[in-house]
């Protein structure tokens, strides 16, 4: 797989840490983006997105990406906290309170590439 490049626009009005399965960890406050870079070496990358009001953890999604599959999940609440929409090396997706988001081919980061994700309040 090849290397990937994770960027992450955070327009809610919450906190966000971004805590990838290869140990990568990365910050967004309510308003700021940040990026991650993976090798080709990571090859299953799941990353958890937990958004946090005044040190509490209130909600958590994933973005998640291999050579055989790719997806987002924006996290489920109750109450509808957090709208996503992104592209994963130009295929788009988007989603608010739905859950698991499955990208198609299958194969889309096969040779790594740029996954682009922005969360709003819903």
């Amino acid at each position: 797989m090849g290397p990937v490049t994770f960027n992450i626009s955070n327009q809610t009005k919450y906190d966000l840490k971004v805590q990838a399965s290869n140990g990568a960890q990365a910050g967004a406050v309510a308003g700021a983006g940040t990026s991650l870079g993976f090798t080709p070496d990571d090859t299953n990358i799941t990353c958890a997105m937990r958004w946090y009001q005044d040190g509490i953890c209130i909600l958590q999604g994933s973005v998640a990406w291999s050579a055989g599959g790719s997806g987002a999940d924006d996290g489920w609440s109750t109450s509808n906290l957090i709208c996503m929409k992104g592209q994963a090396n130009g295929v788009a997706f988007s989603g608010c309170n739905e859950g698991w988001v499955e990208l198609q081919p299958y194969n889309l980061m096969a040779n790594g590439g740029e996954v682009s994700v922005t969360y709003t309040n819903a």
